[in-house]
């Protein structure tokens, strides 16, 4: 009997420490406001301030080709921590933002939160969210 409760305790304390730290649930994007179903939706997901002002690649990038209305997109192996979003829609397929002679952005684009910045993309602090359990980010293309 002692020995079955000795194999029981050490089997519950491998499964409990074995197990993967800090993975989250989920992280649900779901995009908003899709016009046209032409070229590809690109979907950036970033894990700090340093990936969001482009010093590091960003941890995830997703490409799908754009469908209208509305796209979602999950996955379940990111680390419990803080993340940001950004998203655009390639309409033209040449793999950039095409922007006007002044800088600003002619092809659909948005940010985690929904944020906007003014002359330029919002700051870190206006992007960034929790990413604990289950999230979903709803996220509307500015057009």
């Amino acid at each position: 009997m002692r020995k079955n409760k000795l194999m029981l305790i050490l089997t519950v304390l491998f499964f409990t420490t074995w197990a993967p730290a800090g993975l989250a649930e989920s992280l649900t994007i779901i995009i908003e406001n899709i016009e046209v179903a032409e070229g590809k939706i690109m979907i950036q997901v970033m894990s700090g301030e340093e990936e969001f002002l482009g010093s590091n690649d960003p941890i995830t990038t997703v490409l799908m080709r754009a469908r209208p209305e509305e796209m979602r997109f999950s996955t379940s192996n990111l680390p419990t921590g803080e993340y940001a979003i950004r998203v655009m829609h390639d309409i033209n397929d040449n793999n950039e933002l095409d922007v006007n002679y002044v800088g600003l952005p002619k092809e659909p684009y948005a940010f985690s939160n929904n944020a906007s910045g003014n002359f330029g993309p919002p700051e870190w602090e206006d992007v960034k969210f929790a990413l604990h359990g289950s999230v979903t980010q709803k996220i509307q293309l500015v057009h």
